[in-house]
């Protein structure tokens, strides 16, 4: 029979033919005359080459920034890095745990590979797909290199967006140490951060040097009531925004009822006011509609409870050791350890259905009982007879009748609360992350050297912070007397609460692990006009690994025979803890991957040179062996003039929780059920109406658990890129720059979850992902993943540096670095129809769920059409200033809320100031202004983003001051 060839044996067959056709034009081009020899310049090795060059001889475009540009544009921390960077783009409403991550073409950071000195980190434990920032030390970072464009060739899998290489000082002697100071000009999110960094020795002199650095950052959270004039709902429902008022919903001073299905009919504080500023009085969502329907109560007032950012502490510790041995040997030794913890603020927290109901209840016994004393009656209209439930009163106008107060008749009443005095709940995720790496180089029998022996363990601990409480101590509370739901709480009763928080209780544990093995060699072979004929080849032997644990069993309740309830797969079926379900089953699991790869690079001429690289990769848990080539081209016809450009291939395989995830993962949302409380608007809560046989309370305006990751996935299978970049490096005059790059990528087999978007517009046609109870109500919706469509995204990048005539009064430097997206579209799902995403902001579920960030973003991500950063430098003596600039064009809403007319989402420019001074022996003192303009994101109608603001694109902080001095021993 004959033989087929399957695409990896073709990719093979492809570097193969590659790799001979370069090693044939070297072996013609050597019998050329070659070219008299320049004076030798130092070879590096730079991100996205195994091979040693002059750093600006590469084929491939790399973007380097040194960390003393990042501290000229005011950057307080290298989140700010990840704002700015024009190829790296938003992540929609992402307001996660996970700490600032790159996202390089918008093809989010699990295809983006971040480095450490080259080298791989371990991922972040709970998705097991990408490493934040927040890890890297910022005292010893001497620069950072961007690769935008695959370069799986190189680095294997995650490397289909590009590659970010952190790289750290080799060597650094004597003290430096370092303060900084950012206030924000109205208050909230203030950070500060000490510095230092010590070192010892001199590799020149020496032959030997010692460092360690230090960084500490602390950032307060930002709440809506520090910027009352951006979210108070009274103002942002006179901007055109279609915000309708809320409807009632859990408060401090609760809504009740005579039912746990029918728990929010009256308030007793509703005609007081409602106790600002925890409480502010509602009419309800329909209350404003063309024929108004009234359901009056209290909501929670969001300038107290809701964070706009979180609060965040950072720690890292890093340090150096490095050796130069007789030879050209060179052994370094380095080590990280890194830790940093969200404050993840989460509101007002209330019973959910991991709790034994989803509602409190009071008897009538109780000293708070409603018309009791100190408690008020409810005022109501109509019949009112012990055992009906007739109107709250508002007015004579809105609920004309007789008025009354409520029988209570001694009824039990039910009402979902939470406590005031303990402030907005939060969660600190605590995360660290250690490395220790071995490495030399050198030469021996003309091959150069490269090894390292790497280990790395990240762990990501999740604890119950201030405003968690236990739901039968409460409820106990309620029974006898001692928690009042309808104020604030007496001397005993703040007791009481105090002592039933879960505070600095763990409910979630997870461990990552990354350990391998790398050897380089390379060689010049032979030489060619244009330099020597160079090969590399390059072996790893990688162990990845996670470890999950089993869900701590203090707060989880038992059945009936005594056991917890804890369902078959392990998962916690029924908790104490409100606001948070305990989770995890332990389990150890872990991958090999095994990777073989070469490198040639061949100047056939002096003006021409070709690059080539395949690698291949073998999965223990896939199953199969990945082969991915690249191929690219330099030309310089004449000095100031340099064309390049390269095409290549890629893949991402599933991360190793994807496929063998132990337990679910559980997310919570409160939407109404799209089958039992239909919407016009779906996406926006208590906007729908209970079908019957329902009440409100039962379908509408819950919370909803859904799974964003489902056990044992093993049918996922691995995506697959194609890439290209073609463009030129242009200088026409002395001291001006230009590069220009047009680049393109097509991903397929895309791992994406349905989102719980796309299922509240769809329930029919996601019918089966619906789970619901035995009375028919949503336990939980999956949403899981898939290989889904395809996506294709093309556009061009441009960078222009000029350095002016110097004068008498200084010098001046201007640059600009910017990305126009060009196309940027997916499918939803396989062979579906082509959805484009550039300068539009949706909340079409499909936008979420179904491209490159799928189970990643909270919701769509948006592609601005062009993205820039510019800035322009002054030095004079020891003087120096930067004014740089941030730029996202606008973008068009497609789906703005019923009722608006607001469709354009402005353009946003973010104006920052800094300015050096080294006037003083070894000091340096900056003073900064970020956001020099006080400019707030742009408005948005789009229900996306219930603040009314676009905050994916920029921050809620306004004007920022920042100061800082720097002083070397």
């Amino acid at each position: 029979m004959n033989y087929v060839p399957g695409p990896q044996t073709k990719r093979a067959v492809l570097a193969a033919a590659v790799a001979a056709a370069v090693l044939q034009m070297a072996n013609q081009a050597a019998a050329q005359t070659a070219a008299p020899a320049e004076e030798a310049m130092t070879a590096v090795v730079v991100t996205g080459s195994l091979i040693r060059r002059v750093a600006n001889e590469g084929a491939t475009p790399l973007v380097t920034i040194k960390s003393s540009e990042l501290q000229a544009r005011g950057n307080t921390e290298l989140k700010d890095l990840v704002l700015e960077m024009p190829q790296s783009l938003s992540l929609g409403t992402n307001s996660g745990a996970a700490g600032p991550v790159i996202n390089l073409r918008g093809l989010g950071p699990m295809r983006t590979l971040t480095l450490l000195n080259g080298r791989r980190l371990a991922n972040e434990p709970l998705q097991d797909q990408y490493v934040s920032v927040n890890v890297m030390p910022r005292m010893a970072l001497d620069r950072v290199e961007t690769l935008n464009g695959g370069a799986a060739s190189i680095y294997g899998a995650d490397a289909i967006g590009g590659v970010q290489n952190f790289l750290t000082k080799r060597g650094f002697e004597g003290v430096s140490v370092k303060a900084e100071y950012a206030p924000t000009q109205k208050g909230g999110a203030d950070s500060k951060s000490v510095g230092a960094i010590l070192g010892t020795g001199n590799l020149s002199r020496d032959g030997w040097n010692a460092y360690l650095a230090l960084d500490y950052q602390k950032k307060d959270a930002l709440f809506q009531g520090d910027r009352p004039q951006q979210h108070d709902p009274a103002i942002l429902r006179t901007l055109g925004l279609g915000i309708t008022p809320d409807a009632r919903n859990p408060t401090p001073v609760a809504n009740f009822g005579f039912a746990r299905n029918a728990n929010s009919n009256y308030n007793p504080t509703f005609a007081t006011g409602c106790l600002a500023p925890y409480a502010t009085p509602t009419l309800g969502n329909n209350s404003t509609a063309a024929t108004p329907v009234y359901a009056a109560g209290c909501v929670r007032n969001p300038l107290f409870w809701n964070a706009v950012t979180d609060g965040s502490e950072i720690i890292n510790v890093s340090g150096r050791a490095s050796l130069n041995l007789p030879g050209g040997h060179k052994l370094d030794l380095d080590v990280l350890h890194s830790e940093f913890t969200v404050q993840k603020y989460r509101g007002m927290q209330v019973p959910g259905t991991a709790q034994p109901f989803t509602t409190y209840s009071l008897p009538a016994t109780s000293k708070y009982y409603p018309g009791k004393g100190i408690t008020p009656a409810v005022p109501v209209v109509g019949s009112n007879t012990g055992s009906n439930t007739p109107a709250m009163f508002i007015d004579p106008a809105k609920t004309p009748g007789t008025v009354s107060d409520l029988n209570m008749n001694n009824r039990t009443i039910y009402f979902q609360w939470g406590p005031a005095e303990l402030g907005p709940a939060y969660r600190n995720d605590k995360q660290s992350n250690d490395r220790i790496v071995l490495s030399a180089e050198g030469e021996v029998l003309g091959w150069d050297y490269r090894a390292g022996l790497n280990y790395g363990e990240s762990k990501r601990d999740t604890r119950a912070g201030e405003g968690y409480i236990l739901y039968s101590k409460a409820q106990e509370g309620f029974n006898n007397g001692t928690l009042n739901p309808f104020g604030l709480q007496d001397a005993a009763g703040q007791a009481y609460l105090e002592s039933i928080q879960a505070e600095d209780y763990t409910y979630r544990l997870n461990k990552a692990y990354n350990q391998s093995v790398d050897v380089t060699l390379s060689k010049g072979l032979w030489d060619l006009p244009g330099g020597p004929l160079t090969l590399a080849v390059s072996g790893e032997l990688r162990r990845d690994g996670a470890q999950t644990f089993n869900a701590p069993l203090d707060y989880v309740l038992k059945k009936a025979d005594g056991s917890y309830n804890i369902d078959a797969a392990g998962s916690v079926v029924q908790s104490d803890l409100v606001g948070e379900t305990p989770q995890g089953v332990a389990k150890k699991i872990h991958r090999t991957i095994a990777s073989l790869l070469m490198e040639a690079e061949a100047p056939i001429t002096d003006k021409f040179l070709l690059n080539a690289a395949v690698r291949a990769d073998r999965y223990s848990d896939l199953k199969q062996t990945t082969v991915n080539p690249k191929l690219a081209a330099r030309w310089q016809p004449f000095q100031q003039l340099v064309l390049r450009g390269n095409v290549n291939t890629g893949f991402r395989a599933p991360s190793i929780i994807d496929i063998q995830n132990p337990t679910p993962e559980v997310r919570n949302q409160v939407m109404d059920d799209p089958v039992l409380c239909p919407s016009s608007q779906p996406l926006v809560a208590a906007t729908g109406t209970p079908k019957s046989g329902y009440t409100y309370d039962q379908v509408c305006n819950v919370a909803t658990n859904y799974w964003t990751k489902s056990p044992n996935n093993d049918f996922l299978k691995p995506e697959k890129s194609r890439g290209f970049s073609f463009g030129f490096a242009l200088e026409p005059v002395k001291d001006l720059s230009i590069t220009v790059d047009y680049w393109g990528l097509k991903l397929r087999d895309v791992l994406g979850a349905v989102t719980i978007a796309e299922i509240q517009q769809n329930p029919a046609k996601y019918e089966v992902n619906f789970v619901r109870n035995a009375d028919g109500t949503i336990d939980h919706i999956v949403a899981s993943q898939a290989n889904r469509g395809q996506t294709r995204i093309r556009g061009l990048d441009l960078s222009a540096s000029y350095r002016f005539p110097k004068t008498s009064f200084g010098t001046f430097d201007a640059k600009l670095d910017g990305t126009y997206m060009d196309k940027y579209e997916f499918q939803s799902e396989k062979n579906g129809p082509w959805l484009s995403n550039v300068g539009i902001i949706t909340n079409d579920g499909r936008y979420g769920g179904s491209g490159p960030n799928a189970g990643l973003a909270g919701l769509p991500q948006i592609n601005p059409r062009w993205k820039h950063t510019a800035s322009v430098t002054y030095t004079n003596g020891a003087w120096a200033s930067t004014l740089s600039q941030r730029y996202n064009s606008s973008v068009t809403d497609v789906t703005p809320r019923a009722g608006s007319t607001l469709t354009e989402v402005e353009a946003y420019k973010q104006y920052n100031l800094n300015v050096n001074y080294t006037g003083f022996k070894n000091t340096t003192i900056s003073f900064g202004v970020n956001n020099l303009t006080g400019e707030w994101p742009p408005l948005t109608s789009n229900s996306t983003y219930s603040g009314g603001y676009v905050t994916s694109m920029a921050d809620m902080l306004g004007r920022v001051y920042r100061f800082s001095v720097e002083y070397k021993f």
